[in-house]
């Protein structure tokens, strides 16, 4: 697999003349362009890989060579978001068994979003990968101009009638309430706390899939809710997370808060409570992480990826979980349980495979 970084800036400049005629006028570039690199990057000394930053900073990116294979990826946050790093963790898997480059681009300016897009179908990607709501919605847009493109929508909920285009999106409400079950089963005072970044579609979802989770192991088990108002400050997280073990006496928290989750976990550690994460496998980040709520967006964009390169592409929107074979937990923690909560997860899961469990539903109402 080829491995490439490119900046934001760059890569207009090298489509900008080729993107004349069918594009329009040449985009205005940012002053400061966004760094970015391709997730297997990351292993590298920050050293080195500042040095060859800065040395393909000097050289323009070229359009790759006829029958090269190249996977787009456009996303309007750092590659530092464990979100998008779950991402990219997919992408990656995807490229190295296609022999594929993949390039990905923090489009961090909303005002660059529709060139950065078009640049991206220009050069030749195939698929394009657009994370999240904004970015999907001008790729949807321009979807029609590009009709051997095919693009994929990341973590969003969006219909789309484009034979190009599908939408794809994991609901974290199983995993949710099956770490709502490990809580409550956990659990010594009877009282856990759930902490999300903010009070929004995706976060309540976390919220409510958990607190249903808890409520049907245990309809006594208090829950306490808290956000912290930013995803991407982990100082902020903990001191919510602080505040929480002291003001609601509560002695485990499941965090959704993206980067701020890393402070909820700190908190945890610090307070010596125990924490269940989110999105990705948590508990390399502290032993306090006794579960993981997987959210596996990588293997969702890999499949869509797959199918791509194979020609079985299918449009439309999708939501992927247990019923496309996904895993919500790791066996590293499941195997971590006794053997009586390790049968109680295995009976829960199955139920909701059944159609038995509703996860929407709680019980203590």
């Amino acid at each position: 697999m080829k491995r490439k970084k490119i900046t934001a800036v760059l890569l207009t400049m090298t489509l900008a003349l080729g993107c004349l005629a069918g594009c329009g006028s040449k985009p205005e570039l940012p002053k400061e362009p966004a760094v970015v690199e391709d997730a297997g990057e990351k292993d590298k000394p920050a050293q080195e890989t500042q040095q060859e930053t800065q040395a393909e900073a000097q050289e323009p990116e070229q359009t790759p060579e006829s029958g090269e294979k190249t996977i787009g990826l456009l996303v309007p946050a750092t590659v530092g978001d464990p979100f998008i790093a779950l991402s990219i963790k997919g992408l990656d898997r995807l490229a190295e068994e296609q022999g594929a480059t993949l390039r990905t681009v923090e489009t961090l300016d909303s005002a660059e979003y529709e060139d950065q897009v078009r640049a991206m179908a220009d050069m030749g990607a195939n698929p394009v990968y657009l994370m999240w709501g904004d970015l999907s919605e001008i790729a949807l847009r321009l979807a029609p101009e590009y009709p051997d493109t095919n693009f994929v929508l990341c973590d969003v909920d969006m219909e789309t009638n484009e034979p190009n285009v599908s939408s794809v999106s994991v609901d974290p409400s199983e995993a949710a309430f099956i770490a709502g079950v490990v809580a409550a089963n956990t659990t010594e005072k009877k009282k856990v706390g759930f902490i999300a970044h903010a009070d929004r579609p995706v976060s309540r979802k976390f919220r409510d899939g958990y607190i249903n989770g808890v409520h049907y192991a245990d309809p006594s088990v208090e829950v306490a809710v808290a956000y912290v108002g930013d995803d991407q400050d982990p100082v902020k997280g903990q001191e919510v997370a602080k505040l929480m073990i002291q003001n609601e006496g509560v002695d485990l928290i499941f965090q959704s808060a993206s980067q701020s989750g890393l402070g909820v976990i700190s908190g945890c550690e610090e307070m010596g409570i125990k924490c269940i994460g989110s999105d990705d496998y948590q508990g390399d980040v502290s032993d306090c992480v006794i579960w993981s709520a997987l959210k596996p967006i990588d293997e969702a964009l890999y499949m869509e990826g797959d199918a791509s390169f194979k020609g079985t592409f299918e449009s439309g929107d999708k939501v992927y979980g247990l019923s496309y074979g996904l895993s919500l937990y790791t066996d590293i923690e499941f195997n971590s349980l006794t053997e009586d909560l390790q049968k109680t997860v295995t009976d829960v899961v199955e139920g909701i495979g059944a159609g038995e469990i509703d996860v929407t539903v709680d019980k203590a109402e």
